[in-house]
């Protein structure tokens, strides 16, 4: 949100210095982005006017000029513009300004310059070369900027001269989405004297038009259009606006289109009320609010045309849609030079049918931003009032000719009981009822009888608790003094998954991973490119943009996609997320659960123990001592059908581990092999830090032995460990650590090595056990179908 610091002065004459108002504003409404002073551009650049041109003596192109620049002595500059004329008014870029040159991006500073042998003590600009171009297009490159239709001293600061020496406050949006008032000059004006204290003249106009014949308007749908007004007026003409609206429109970058137009963002910009006009010479018959007809076309004021869809508003006349409500307007209904009769149009459309429209139309206004925010609907007639009064001070002949509100239900001030100690409790302080009525009276709150009538632009307050937080906000959130709660809150327990969330984080982060924080988004090209698609996701009702449709159910597209982006300047990442998936089980019903994803990219085959020693090792982290890799029953979408496996604890699949599908690794541009896992928290929240069992510490040896064995395919690691394990209560540990599958050596077939640990509280084990052991492990999973190799 931008506003003129000069229109904020028209209306607050003490107001404090652009610097002060910013930082009101910060402490006590919202965040002021930026102050840009527009004489900043012009500094050393003045209004000068030529005094004589002469040929150059050695360059037929160029012109040695005398330049009055408010000097005691004329200022002799070389030129090569091909309009240049003696008593022209000029810009004059003295010794020290800082201009363009030449189409360069950094600015030079002028300095005394010698141009084929004559010196040159500045330049005289073109329109581009003081950042003008667009105000001031230049019909070839040679020409200068020709200010002679100004009436300036010689010597005036250009920023002056031109009217630039605005100052710009730049407010940030986010903080004031609740408050459509503050979207507005007067909003801001109105809120920068209530935290200052200083009077504010300006009371906002509001006109009865009710006693004019009917204009002929009908609403089909008023549950989305609670409010649609058409004024008509004849006898006007567009002609030039007067400074005071410029002033307003040049805050937003606006272009001046005559006043016909101006004043629309006129009333949009000074009242955060956006108005239309059309040309009612163009218009045929009736006007009609209703929804728009499948494959109904429309062509707008950018020249575009656009199919519209059953969901959107439009406005109509008895044979074309003239606007697209509230987003833009018909071309051929727009008003021009030619233009004498109007029909000035103010409504209120439902901010969610509008959004909707500019998501699936791709327009976006700045009047579009104000309907979001949820107008009000009672004060929908003031920024008619405000054209009216501006057509009828430069057009005292026009004329009223017929008018039509549609209003069906009326909106009414909000009343609140106040109760003064109940607002002290709830800001934390001893307030005399003096200080506050003088800061609601700011606020433009009446006391009545107990009772606070809420003005009409805010509808935000709605309570009690609106109004403690409204008086401790322009008091001062400084002023009141922090004090300890007198309550006890005794201990505080933090859930396994809060714990568990945190430990998994700060132990991948010690591994090497780094922490993405990716949307909780995706969309059908992002499903596609990892194997998949959004059929089975939920899908957004008022998606945020094309590529952000439906919600996740998996965390692994987003990071590959990370991984995409970042692989451009990093090789071999390991990436990682713990943030929320949804899962629609039924189609009316969401569900919801923390899973933590991570993803491990590398060139070697080694990555796959890797991988799973990351995975063992963030386990034993957790005190998730316990589990098994299964091969998986249901294979994710993007990973590889046969190296992909379940992550078993306490009987229940929490998980996923292995390698990424390699179609999925080549849709993502990634090289190498890709290997994750995945792991649902809230199902492995009850095995996190589980109680272990005390054991007595053996002051005796242990012994370690790797045996190899040879099972069919089908035989999982996890039933020839288990055998191993039983075949002796000395037997402290059995790892797999090596799977060795060849189809010509080993038909059908799989080598399965483990490393077998035992240890005894007694004695030290010998080779006698050792081999004894041995015998009986081999003979148990021979049992199995089994072979020592």
């Amino acid at each position: 949100m931008k506003v003129s610091y000069k229109v904020l002065k028209k209306y607050i004459p003490d107001i404090a210095s652009p610097e002060q108002v910013a930082q009101d504003l910060i402490m006590h409404t919202a965040e002021v982005e930026d102050i840009h002073s527009q004489a900043e551009s012009f500094d050393n650049i003045v209004y000068g006017v030529i005094t004589s041109v002469e040929n150059h003596p050695d360059a037929d192109s160029l012109k040695v000029c005398m330049v009055d620049g408010g000097e005691s002595e004329d200022i002799q500059i070389v030129c090569g513009g091909s309009n240049l004329e003696v008593w022209q008014g000029i810009a004059l870029a003295k010794i020290g300004a800082s201009v363009l040159w030449h189409g360069q991006w950094d600015p030079v500073i002028m300095k005394k310059t010698p141009i084929r042998w004559v010196d040159s003590y500045g330049m005289i600009c073109a329109s581009e070369e003081i950042w003008l171009k667009d105000e001031f297009p230049a019909a070839s490159e040679t020409e200068i900027l020709d200010l002679s239709s100004y009436t300036a001293i010689p010597g005036t600061r250009l920023d002056e001269a031109l009217g630039k020496d605005d100052i710009i406050l730049e407010i940030d949006n986010k903080a004031i989405n609740h408050r459509p008032d503050l979207f507005s000059h007067i909003g801001i004006a109105r809120e920068i004297a209530a935290i200052s204290g200083k009077k504010l003249g300006y009371t906002m106009t509001r006109t009865d038009f009710s006693t004019l014949p009917d204009l002929g308007i009908t609403n089909d749908i008023p549950t989305v259009v609670k409010r649609y007004m058409g004024l008509k007026v004849s006898g006007v003409k567009n002609i030039p606006s007067p400074d005071y609206v410029l002033d307003v429109l040049k805050s937003h970058d606006i272009d001046s289109k005559g006043l016909l137009v101006d004043i629309t963002n006129y009333s949009l910009y000074l009242y955060g009320q956006p108005t239309h006009c059309f040309d009612a010479d163009k218009l045929t018959g009736n006007i009609h609010i209703r929804y728009a007809k499948e494959g109904e076309t429309f062509t707008a004021l950018n020249d575009k045309e656009y199919t519209l869809q059953t969901n959107d508003i439009v406005i109509a006349d008895e044979k074309w849609v003239i606007a697209l409500g509230w987003v833009i307007g018909w071309k051929d209904s727009a008003v021009s030079d030619s233009t004498t009769n109007i029909v000035i149009e103010s409504a209120w459309f439902d901010q969610a049918v509008v959004r909707g429209t500019w998501k699936r139309h791709g327009l976006r206004t700045d009047a579009l931003n104000v309907f979001e925010k949820d107008l009000v609907v009672e004060l929908r007639d003031s920024g008619t009032s405000l054209i009216m009064q501006e057509l009828t001070k430069h057009m005292p002949d026009r004329k009223l000719v017929a008018y039509t509100d549609i209003y069906p239900k009326k909106e009414y001030a909000t009343e609140i009981d106040f109760d003064l100690d109940h607002v002290c409790r709830l800001i934390w302080k001893k307030y005399s009822k003096d200080v506050v009525l003088d800061i609601l009276d700011r606020l433009f709150i009446d006391e009545k009888d107990g009772k606070l009538e809420i003005p009409l632009w805010r509808k935000d307050l709605t309570n009690i608790a609106d109004i403690a937080e409204e008086i401790a906000r322009i008091d001062g959130y400084d002023n009141v003094a922090s004090t300890v709660p007198r309550i006890n809150l005794g201990a505080i327990s933090q859930s396994p998954l809060y714990l568990g969330k945190r430990e998994a984080r700060n132990f991948l982060v010690s591994a090497g991973f780094y922490e993405m924080y990716t949307y909780s988004f995706v969309d059908e090209v992002l499903m596609n490119k990892a194997l998949s698609s959004t059929q089975q996701l939920v899908p957004m009702k008022n998606a945020l943009s094309e590529e952000l449709t439906h919600l996740r159910w998996e965390l692994i597209p987003n990071l590959l996609k990370a991984l995409e982006e970042n692989s451009r300047d990093y090789s071999n990442m390991q990436l990682f997320e713990c943030e929320k998936v949804f899962l629609r089980p039924e189609t009316d019903t969401v569900s919801e659960y923390y899973e933590l994803a991570a993803l491990m990219q590398s060139k070697s085959d080694i990555a796959y123990y890797e991988i799973q020693n990351t995975l063992k090792d963030l386990l034993a982290k957790l005190w998730v001592l316990k589990y098994e890799l299964k091969t998986a029953q249901i294979t994710p979408w993007y990973a590889h059908a046969t190296r992909t496996a379940d992550i078993i604890v306490r009987w229940k699949t929490i998980g996923q581990v292995w390698e990424v599908h390699p179609k999925a690794i080549k849709n993502f541009s990634l090289s190498g092999r890709v290997w994750f896992f995945t792991l649902n928290l809230e199902a492995l929240a009850p095995a996190l830090h589980g109680l272990i069992k005390a054991k007595e510490v053996s002051s005796f040896q242990a012994n370690s032995f790797d045996i190899n064995f040879v099972v069919d395919l089908s035989t999982s690691g996890s039933t020839i460990k288990a055998t191993i394990e039983k075949s002796d209560s000395l037997i402290q540990s059995v790892e797999l650590f090596d799977i060795y599958e060849n189809e010509e050596k080993l038909p059908w077939k799989r080598s399965l090595s483990f490393k077998v640990t035992t240890q005894s509280l007694e004695k030290t084990l010998d080779d006698t056990f050792k081999n004894d052991l041995i015998e009986r492990i081999v003979k148990n999973v021979e049992k199995k179908g089994g072979n020592l190799r």
